[in-house]
């Protein structure tokens, strides 16, 4: 095999956009249209006088050209192209007779000449690396990343004089001026081509023709092993996502939650004072960086060892399921599907039109999840720019279910002919792809609570399907269609007695009444009972902990299908809280007993040997989620003008409320005591309130009925609930 090419083909392009900006030229310079003229008068001339000649060749760096990284005898490769001397002479009679603008446009266009040879160059360079089986592992160029005496070697190398008629000063510069020389380190990894110029490490930043390449990311995940790349300025989650990457991102993104967990296996990534909150000092050593934070300069390689939330344990289960189940080969001819879009998860079931049975249910993650664990975090990111990504997500989510659902219980999709969705005035927002602009400021005005209609392309961007989809309305921006849709199911608009729905999430929504009166709240309770905010949190996976018992300072905990430890979910930090308060390791302020005060309560091992511990800060979590959410239940019972006692029933919706232990959330204040016997799970309301709808041929005129019945109470001024919030924020003695 040959030792030196010489490149052939060598076709010299001039552009007038690149020459204009390397001459800082534009549209609104006074001299633009003489500078434009000009160029037009001397194009031809300017290509013709370009004498491209370029070869490339193997050697190994000098003693004198050595650096740090890579020593004497490192083997390279030489590449040197010039566009001889034509149009840089001309160029300095321009400049000698004193026509300046000619002389700046002549030595711009020998500059964009031969750069444009760059491509032909490449081309060459990964042939000849294919014929020698190997690869670039660097782009060197003088003077920023090695001495100028490297431009000797390569001189001498490529025998230039002889080849190519260029000389070398004492200086190292070659003549002609207009010649460049790249020097690539060689690797015997043939997979590997890093070859091209990378400006992100180029001091000269006031280049005109500065361009900051994309960062190379490998992700290594499993035996799976993928490239992606980030533009410049954007950090490592950003990229994940983008790219397909489920990421779980509570915290918006913000470097708060320290659950986007990566360790760079390869390469250098800055660390941040998150990453130094987030995990040890042998952590850091080790590599391990939070994606949100990362924004990498330079190519590296990732093991992507996030939790997997594939497992996700997700409630379909509501107050009908113990109905009759159905099946696609009773007869039925058309179908329904009833939706409850949530902020972490999503549940469907597939309806028979005639007889109203649940044939199919499918549960799925709602991937809006990587743009934050609550609605603030994504009214937040829709607002900065990725109102279209949350509704991209949301759409292939549900087209997902749906196709599930479709495929699993063998029924045609276009025999589909209604759709209804419930969910939190958020979720329908970004579905819809509303402005959420005046979601998150004061007034908090939503876009349409009403009743939403539209077909299956509208609403979800598909034709495959002609059905009929209709979002359920809402009572008001933080009380949604989700709630509206739970207290149909619950039967509030039929009840003479008085009842009340809780909806233990991130909102923490809720309601009291009957069929003559209701009102409605929503208080911050955040996103503890759901695993956020909590140091080893989690949602509800595989190997979360959701249930504890402490006995003489140790705990026994039971894991979500017994797996292995990997956090704590919202039921295991309820148990948690009122295991260390019973056993008086957490006094009635919230203060943690002071043998845990500085690492925390150890309740479990990870199969990494890694300690699952409660805080002090989760403490105080869970003290702020408890008490927000008794105090919006005393207050709304206040309001109405009734004791507890006079409450029939208690409804507890969601996921969270349909695995909680009654008495353990009695025991640590979140809800009063008087309602004990009267407390019922059922489970996921704002579905069932879906399929009712469905159903029911006066579901839209229910729903009417409800929502003009029902008043808003709201507490972030109201005096009753904030002295009932500072005192529901005390334990009492268990």
């Amino acid at each position: 095999m040959k030792n030196f090419y010489e490149l052939d083909g060598l076709v010299p392009k001039i552009e007038l956009k690149s020459t204009l900006k390397a001459m800082d030229c534009y549209e609104n310079s006074p001299v633009y249209e003489e500078v434009v003229e000009e160029y037009q008068e001397i194009y031809e001339e300017m290509l013709s006088l370009a004498e491209p000649a370029g070869i490339l060749g193997f050697g190994t760096l000098s003693a004198q050209s050595a650096t740090e990284e890579f020593q004497e005898g490192t083997p390279v490769i030489y590449a040197v192209i010039t566009i001889g001397d034509g149009i840089k002479q001309c160029s300095t009679r321009a400049f000698q007779e004193g026509d300046y603008v000619k002389g700046m446009l002549c030595d711009a266009m020998a500059d964009d000449a031969l750069f444009s040879l760059e491509n032909r160059m490449m081309e060459t360079l990964k042939e000849v690396c294919s014929e020698h089986k190997v690869g670039i592992l660097k782009r060197l160029e003088a003077p920023h990343d090695i001495l100028m005496t490297v431009q000797r070697d390569a001189w001498e190398c490529l025998e230039l004089k002889k080849r190519l008629g260029i000389d070398i000063s004492s200086g190292f510069m070659f003549d002609p001026v207009k010649t460049s020389c790249q020097v690539f380190i060689l690797t015997e990894d043939a997979g590997t081509f890093k070859a091209q110029h990378d400006c992100r490490k180029c001091p000269n930043v006031n280049c005109k023709l500065r361009n900051i390449p994309k960062t190379e990311v490998t992700v290594q995940k499993g035996e799976e092993a993928r490239k992606i790349y980030l533009e410049e300025g954007e950090s490592l989650l950003t990229g994940l996502i983008r790219e397909g990457y489920y990421v779980s991102a509570p915290c918006g993104g913000k470097g708060r939650c320290g659950k986007c967990r990566i360790r760079v296996v390869k390469g250098d990534v800055w660390i941040t004072q998150e990453d130094k909150k987030a995990f040890t000092r042998e952590e850091l050593e080790a590599g391990w960086r939070l994606a949100c934070r990362a924004y990498p300069v330079e190519d590296i390689v990732i093991s992507f060892e996030l939790m997997d939330e594939s497992e996700f344990e997700i409630l379909s289960d509501c107050k009908e399921e113990a109905e009759e189940k159905g099946s696609a080969e009773d007869g039925e001819t058309s179908y329904n599907i009833a939706v409850d879009i949530g902020t972490t998860t999503i549940a469907m079931e597939l309806l028979g039109k005639k007889s109203g049975k649940n044939i199919h249910t499918v549960t799925l993650i709602n991937s809006q999840r990587m743009y934050g664990a609550d609605v603030i975090s994504r009214i937040q990111a829709s607002v900065d720019g990725k109102k279209e990504a949350l509704r991209d997500c949301i759409r292939k989510d549900l087209l997902e279910g749906i196709h599930r659902l479709s495929r699993e219980a063998g029924v045609d999709i276009k025999k589909i002919e209604r759709i209804a969705i419930g969910g939190n005035t958020t979720m329908g927002h970004l579905l819809m792809g509303y402005d959420c602009q005046s979601l998150g400021v004061f007034p908090f005005t939503p876009v349409n609570i009403g009743f939403i209609k539209g077909s299956f392309e509208e609403i979800l961007g598909s034709r495959e399907c002609e059905a009929e989809i209709v979002l359920l309305p809402g009572i008001s921006t933080y009380v949604g269609g989700d709630i509206a849709s739970g207290l149909y199911a619950c039967g509030f608009h039929e009840t003479e007695e008085i009842c009340m729905l809780v909806d233990l999430g991130t909102n923490g929504e809720m309601a009291v009444g009957n069929k003559e009166r209701i009102l409605v709240t929503s208080t911050a309770a955040g996103p503890a009972f759901e695993g956020g905010n909590i140091s080893w949190g989690t949602g509800s996976v595989a190997g979360a902990i959701c249930s504890v018992e402490i006995t003489d300072g140790k705990a026994r905990v039971k894991t979500i299908q017994d797996k292995n430890p990997v956090g704590i979910c919202g039921t295991g930090v309820v148990e948690t809280t009122m295991e260390l308060v019973r056993d008086e390791l957490v006094d009635e302020t919230g203060l943690l007993d002071e043998e845990y005060f500085e690492e925390g309560f150890p309740l479990a091992k990870t199969d990494k040997g890694e300690v699952i511990r409660f805080t002090q800060k989760d403490v105080r979590e869970i003290q702020l989620a408890k008490a927000a959410i008794r105090a919006g239940a005393e207050t709304l019972i206040l309001k109405y003008g009734i004791s507890k006692e006079q409450v029939a029933k208690v409804y507890l919706a969601g996921g969270f409320g349909y695995k909680l232990d009654k008495d353990k959330a009695i025991a640590i204040g979140m809800l009063p005591g008087e309602f004990k016997e009267q407390i019922e799970a059922v489970g996921n309301s704002s579905l069932a309130g879906a399929v009712r709808y469905l159903r029911e041929e006066d579901g839209e005129k229910t729903l009417e009925k409800i929502i003009a019945r029902s008043e808003e109470i709201g507490l972030s001024s109201d005096k009753e609930f904030n002295e009932a919030y500072m005192d529901s924020m005390m334990f009492e003695e268990i």
